[in-house]
């Protein structure tokens, strides 16, 4: 009347007592997957840090390009104010060699302009990691100074910067109308 259930036990007979793998086997194992694991998460920081710098140098690289398209466009726009200027200061002779002498010096100001650049102050671990990333990727415009305090990194932006200063330009404007009167 009833089902009869009969259970077989696999774990006597073919079996050994002693384990499958010593300690040491295990213990050198756990070792060699931490180490696997560690080599893994550096490579994965290492091609992290190296499509941020790459990324932080290209957008510098488009900075200076559109920088430089703009002091283009900003001599442009200020040429008929210059030529309007000039109208009421000199006389026909010397307007358009003034007016050349005047663009010229405003384009030598802006070639002055130190380009957009990034300076990374860090400890001297970190920044042999970062000198190294960049010395592989070929990057510049990013510099490494290694002689902060350990474990803390500051980034600066630098380039870009001019002293506009109306007292000097205006005597060198005064300056410059003046020789150009004398010559003619």
């Amino acid at each position: 009347m009833g089902a009869i259930l009969q259970l077989e036990r696999f774990d006597r007979g073919g079996r050994s007592a002693s384990p499958m793998f010593r300690q040491a086997q295990l213990d050198a194992a756990f070792a060699d997957g931490v180490a696997e694991g560690l080599r893994q998460a550096e490579a994965m920081r290492s091609d992290q840090l190296g499509a941020v710098l790459t990324e932080l140098s290209a957008n510098l690289e488009s900075g200076r390009a559109m920088h430089a398209q703009s002091q283009v466009a900003q001599m442009l726009a200020m040429a008929p104010l210059l030529d309007a200027m000039l109208e009421q200061l000199t006389p026909v002779v010397a307007r358009a060699r003034l007016r050349d002498a005047v663009l010229a010096q405003m384009a030598d100001i802006a070639g002055a302009v130190s380009p957009l650049g990034v300076k990374i102050r860090c400890d001297a671990g970190t920044g042999e990691f970062l000198s190294a990333h960049l010395a592989r990727l070929g990057l510049s415009a990013v510099q490494i100074d290694a002689s902060g305090p350990e474990g803390i990194v500051e980034a600066e932006m630098t380039g870009g910067e001019i002293t506009w200063d109306e007292a000097a330009i205006s005597t060198q404007l005064r300056r410059l109308i003046e020789e150009m009167m004398e010559t003619d």
